[in-house]
C-alpha cells in the first residue's frame, strides 16, 4: 500500500510539473528559440500558445504574460500592444512564425530599461536583432 501511495504521489507531481507554464523572458528566448523547431517542440519548450492563426499566409503563434499578470485585453496577431507593455500590464509578447510546420522567426517584445518597447528577433538568415521599436 505504501508503494502504491508513493507511486501515485510521484505521478501527481509529474503531472503538476508538466502543466507548469514557461516563464518567457528575453534570456529564455535567447536560450531556447531555434529555427526549424516543430509545433510539438515549440509547445514542449514554450507551452500552449495564447492565440494562433494565419497572418499574411503565415502560421503565427502568440505568447504573452496576460495570464501571469492577471489582465484582460484583446490579444492580436497583427498589432503589438505597445501601451500595455510600456505601462507594465504585459511583461512581454512573443510571436512565432512557421513555414511548413517549422519555426522560422521569433519576435519578442518587452519593456526596456529606458521605458521603451524593445524587440528581440531571431530569423534564419540574419544575426539576432535587439533594439527599441517605440518612443
Amino acid at each position: 500500500m505504501k508503494k502504491l501511495l508513493m507511486c501515485f504521489s510521484l505521478l501527481l507531481l509529474l503531472v503538476a510539473c508538466s502543466n507548469k507554464e514557461a516563464v518567457i523572458t528575453k534570456k529564455f528566448v535567447e536560450d531556447n528559440a531555434k529555427i526549424d523547431l516543430t509545433y510539438d517542440e515549440v509547445r514542449d519548450i514554450f507551452g500552449k500558445e495564447t492565440l494562433s492563426d494565419i497572418v499574411d499566409h503565415t502560421e503565427t503563434w502568440l505568447y504573452d504574460s496576460a495570464k501571469q499578470n492577471n489582465i484582460e485585453y484583446t490579444p492580436s496577431l497583427e498589432v503589438v500592444p505597445f501601451d500595455e507593455i510600456k505601462n507594465g500590464k504585459l511583461d512581454y509578447q512573443l510571436y512565432i512564425n512557421f513555414i511548413d510546420r517549422k519555426a522560422f522567426m521569433y519576435s519578442y517584445f518587452y519593456k526596456g530599461d529606458d521605458g521603451k518597447v524593445w524587440q528581440y528577433t531571431i530569423t534564419p538568415d540574419a544575426k539576432p536583432f535587439n533594439g527599441p521599436v517605440s518612443d
